[in-house]
């Protein structure tokens, strides 16, 4: 089940998500309708055991002058998976739009898996637009850094992954980045 966003005219609205195990699936559907119009989606996706999720977002720029700028990160332990599409269109008429959708996946076990696909759909030629994604496991060289410091194997993990996180919880209002943080000392 989809959440359906209309943005109207130089409305600015921030979206946080934070996952942690509850639903199998997500989706958004945000419409940028009227000029001005602004999104900022931020997504936090912590998983662990065999927990799944498949998050669909689909932004669409309907006006000119509009701006979003989605971001989702996971870190997925034991055999947890994420599949995250995230489609931004563009129509004509949509002059001036700026678009940048990212997903970045760290897998924190060799069982883990996640899939990221960021795709743009550009039917305006005046616009700005870019994608990002990475799927990957912890630097076995920051690890090692970290470790020739003095610290254990399990205590450098969590410094990475809380390091990889932060950009997304400092975003987040109070309530909700301590609840991530304390899904995170788990």
């Amino acid at each position: 089940m989809s959440q359906q966003i209309v943005v109207k005219c130089d409305e600015e609205r921030f979206i946080p998500l934070l996952w942690t195990g509850k639903e199998a699936e997500l989706g958004y559907e945000i419409v940028l309708a009227e000029p001005g119009a602004s999104i900022t989606f931020r997504g936090l996706l912590i998983g662990r055991s065999d927990q799944n999720l498949a998050l669909d977002i689909k932004v669409r720029h309907e006006a000119p002058n509009t701006t979003s700028d989605v971001v989702v990160k996971a870190a997925l332990s034991d055999m947890a998976k994420t599949d995250i599409t995230c489609l931004t269109t563009v129509v004509p008429g949509a002059k001036g739009a700026n678009a940048w959708l990212a997903a970045h996946i760290l897998l924190l076990s060799n069982k883990a898996k996640g899939l990221a696909i960021p795709s743009l759909e550009i039917l305006e030629n005046d616009i700005k637009a870019g994608h990002a994604t990475t799927v990957g496991q912890p630097s076995e060289l920051e690890l090692f850094y970290m470790m020739s410091r003095g610290l254990s194997r399990e205590v450098a993990k969590q410094l990475l992954v809380q390091g990889f996180l932060e950009d997304i919880i400092s975003t987040f209002p109070p309530a909700l980045a301590r609840r991530a943080a304390k899904e995170l000392a788990l």
